[in-house]
């Protein structure tokens, strides 16, 4: 089998993955991607912005306990990485110490923080691989799972079992617009929305019956 998935264990695997992602995200472009990355640009050489955005997320990793970085190599040609994703993995409440504006939370998640695919290896089941990781492990640990997906993503984790709950939006309209707000509006093209997915434990979800954590909180309260 040419494609294999392997999780991500080396710092210098960094810079690959994140151009892998990089140039996944600029085709087609999104515009969600670009808030995370302001200057454009997916070559390590030469791009600062490249080299601060890829040294921002291995910091985020190396901080976060929970992060495990995936990738998809193509063994027919050199191990390149062909398609990445992050998940997070929370075994126990992230939030223990609220000080200001408590929420209590009696339950947690995994998220899929991202998932990319590069655009010259797409309809190769990657995606599916990368996504696939994630929904096993939820189903060990006996967890829900969530995503927040574009029109692009959508389909993917709905085919794992994912459940569309919520459209959420990105609007940057407001009254008498500086000349430097219109050329970031205009730069991030919004208004986009996003769409906010949700796996239940077991991936069993029956419509008008299977009742959402946070509606079960509502209930009780």
């Amino acid at each position: 089998m040419p494609l294999e998935l392997r999780e991500v264990h080396d710092d210098t695997e960094f810079n690959e993955l994140i151009q892998c992602e990089c140039e996944s995200f600029d085709n087609p472009y999104s515009p969600f991607y670009t808030l995370l990355r302001p200057n454009r640009g997916c070559s390590p050489q030469g791009r600062e912005g490249f080299k601060e955005f890829r040294d921002r997320q291995l910091r985020w990793h190396r901080k976060d306990p929970t992060s495990r970085w995936f990738k998809v190599v193509d063994t027919d040609i050199g191990d390149k990485i062909v398609g990445g994703a992050c998940w997070n993995i929370y075994t126990e409440n992230p939030h223990p110490k609220v000080v200001e504006h408590p929420l209590e939370a009696d339950w947690w998640p995994e998220v899929l923080a991202i998932c990319f695919v590069h655009p010259e290896h797409r309809h190769r089941g990657i995606g599916s691989t990368l996504v696939g990781w994630g929904v096993q492990k939820a189903d060990e640990l006996g967890i829900d799972a969530f995503v927040e997906a574009t029109d692009d993503g959508k389909p993917l984790y709905e085919a794992r079992g994912f459940v569309y709950m919520h459209t959420f939006y990105l609007d940057s309209a407001r009254r008498n617009p500086s000349k430097k707000w219109m050329e970031l509006a205009n730069y991030v093209k919004t208004p986009v929305h996003c769409y906010f997915l949700w796996r239940p434990k077991g991936g069993l979800f029956v419509e008008g019956e299977t009742v959402a954590p946070w509606e079960e909180k509502e209930k009780k309260g």
